[in-house]
C-alpha cells in the first residue's frame, strides 16, 4: 500500500446468500434469483469493488439491463450511493456513467449503464466486466455479437443475473453453463434463501397465479412467459416434435413474409407449404441496412420464391425519396407481380390469426431459432401503476419477428398454398424468380 492509497468503506454488507455468491464467482456466471434477493446490488457492488482492485489501466465496467429506462430506475441511484464516499467521482447524469480516479495509479475507473434494446449501438467498447441484469428480457444477440468480443483482449468477466421468464434463451445460457466447469451458476429460490418470511410468501400466493409464483418466487423455466401471446402454444408444438429440423424443398415454392422497419430492424421468415403444414424453413434479422440488402440476401438463399407478402406500410412513400417500398423492390428486380401487401388489420385479429396457423406450422429450430425466440418473447405490455397487462403488446426486440409473422398469418391465401407448385419450370434462372 503506497501513502496515497487511500481505504475507503462502502458500507456494503451483504446478506448470507450474497457473501457466498461474492466468494463462488468465476469469470462467468450464471445467476437465476427469485424476486426480491438484492442481486443489482449485489453485481453493482462487485463492479465497484473489482474495478477499484483491477490492475489494467483505465478499466472500463458496464451494468446492461433491457433498456435504458430500466438501468436507470433500477441501478443509476444505487450506484451513486455506492460511490459518494469515493473523494473526486466524477458524475455524468445524461449519460449514465461515473468516473473513479485512481490517483495511486494515475487513471480512473469508469462504470456505465447501458441497455440491450439495440445491442449495435454498444459495438467497439472494451470491458473488464460486465452484469447483465434481467437477462431473460433482453435481446439475446448482445452476448455473442458485442458483449463477449469485448471482453476478450482484457480477459474480462460477466455476470447474468435474472428471474425466469420462461425457456428462452436465459434458460438455455443456465443450461449450457452448468455443464462447463468455467462458469459458476446457481438458483436461488424464496422457498430456500429465507429472506422473504413465510407468511408473505403465503400472502403472495393468494394474488398470483401458480405459474405467476413459481416463476417470480421459485425462479421455475417452465411456467409459460407470463403475458406472451403464443407461449402455450409454441410450449405444445414443440412438445409434440415441431420445432425440429425442416429442411428446404426443391420441388415446393418458398413464400416470404417480412416486416419493414425505418430506422430500425427488418425481418423475413420463409415458409413452404407442404400438404395441410406449413413449413417455416428460414428467418433473418438485419439492421441498419438498404432494401438492396435484403434483395442481395434473397438472391444468396437460393430458394425459388413465390410470393413475397409485406406489411401494408410498404405502400406509404418515403420523405427522403418520395417513393414506395413497393417501387423501390422493384427497382431493385424482385418482380411486381410477386409482391403482395398484406392490408391492414386489427392488431387482435392478427394476432388470433397468429395463434389459428401456429399448430399447423414446423420450424426449423437452427434457421429459425431467433424467430422462435422472437415469438415466446412477444408480450403484452404491463400496466405498473393499475396492475393489469395492457390489451396492446410490448415493444422490444422480440416484436419485429413476431409482427413479420403476422404478416404470414394474415397474408395466407388458401387458394395460393392448395396451387399445384408443380407449374412452377423445372428450371429457372434464380433471378427472374425472386
Amino acid at each position: 500500500m503506497t501513502s496515497q492509497t487511500q481505504v475507503i468503506d462502502l458500507g456494503y454488507k451483504p446478506r448470507r446468500h450474497q457473501d457466498l455468491i461474492h466468494r463462488s464467482l468465476r469469470r462467468f456466471n450464471v445467476l437465476v434469483c427469485h424476486r426480491r434477493l438484492g442481486k443489482t446490488v449485489l453485481v453493482i457492488n462487485e463492479i465497484t469493488d473489482k474495478g477499484l482492485r483491477c490492475e489494467l489501466h483505465r478499466p472500463q465496467y458496464a451494468y446492461i439491463a433491457p433498456t435504458y429506462a430500466q438501468a436507470k430506475r433500477v441501478a443509476w441511484e444505487m450506484l451513486k450511493e455506492i460511490l459518494q464516499k469515493i473523494p473526486g467521482v466524477k458524475i455524468n447524469e445524461s449519460e449514465l456513467r461515473v468516473d473513479i480516479p485512481r490517483p495511486d495509479r494515475g487513471d480512473f475507473v469508469r462504470i456505465m449503464l447501458l441497455s440491450a434494446d439495440n445491442p449495435g449501438s454498444l459495438r467497439g467498447i472494451y470491458l473488464d466486466g460486465v452484469a447483465l441484469d434481467e437477462y431473460a428480457e433482453c435481446d439475446p444477440t448482445i452476448w455473442g455479437e458485442v458483449v463477449r468480443p469485448a471482453l476478450s483482449d482484457r480477459k474480462g468477466w460477466a455476470i447474468f443475473i435474472g428471474t425466469p421468464k420462461g425457456a428462452n434463451h436465459f434458460y438455455d445460457l443456465y443450461q449450457k453453463a452448468v455443464l462447463l466447469d468455467s462458469w459458476f451458476t446457481c438458483i436461488l429460490r424464496a422457498s430456500e434463501t429465507k429472506i422473504i418470511d413465510a407468511e408473505e410468501l403465503e400472502s403472495a400466493k393468494e394474488s398470483m397465479t401458480e405459474e405467476e409464483f413459481d416463476q417470480e418466487y421459485e425462479c421455475s423455466f417452465s411456467a409459460a412467459l407470463v403475458g406472451a401471446y403464443y407461449g402455450k402454444i409454441l410450449n405444445e408444438i414443440e412438445a409434440k416434435g415441431q420445432i425440429c429440423s425442416v429442411p428446404y424443398d426443391r420441388n415446393a415454392p418458398v413464400d416470404t413474409h417480412w416486416d419493414l422497419g425505418i430506422g430500425d430492424t427488418n425481418v423475413i421468415w420463409f415458409t413452404q407449404s407442404i400438404a395441410r403444414e406449413y413449413h417455416v424453413i428460414d428467418y433473418y434479422e438485419m439492421a441498419s441496412e438498404g432494401l438492396d440488402h435484403y434483395v442481395k440476401m434473397l438472391n444468396n438463399k437460393g430458394y425459388l420464391y413465390r410470393e413475397h407478402n409485406l406489411p401494408h406500410d410498404a405502400n406509404s412513400r418515403e420523405l427522403g425519396t418520395g417513393k414506395t417500398r413497393i417501387e423501390t423492390l422493384t427497382a431493385l428486380k424482385l418482380p411486381k407481380e410477386r409482391l403482395n401487401v398484406v392490408p391492414k388489420q386489427a392488431l387482435l385479429d392478427g394476432i388470433h390469426a397468429v395463434r389459428t396457423i401456429l399448430p399447423n406450422c414446423f420450424f426449423d429450430k437452427v434457421k429459425c431459432a431467433r424467430g422462435i425466440e422472437a415469438l415466446k418473447n412477444y408480450q403484452r405490455k404491463w400496466d405498473a401503476k393499475n396492475k393489469i397487462f395492457l390489451q396492446k403488446p410490448l415493444h422490444n426486440w422480440a416484436s419485429h419477428g413476431a409482427d413479420a409473422f403476422r404478416t404470414f398469418a394474415m397474408g395466407v391465401r388458401p387458394e395460393a398454398y392448395r396451387a399445384n407448385h408443380k407449374t412452377l419450370p423445372r428450371q429457372a434462372n434464380i433471378e427472374t424468380l425472386i
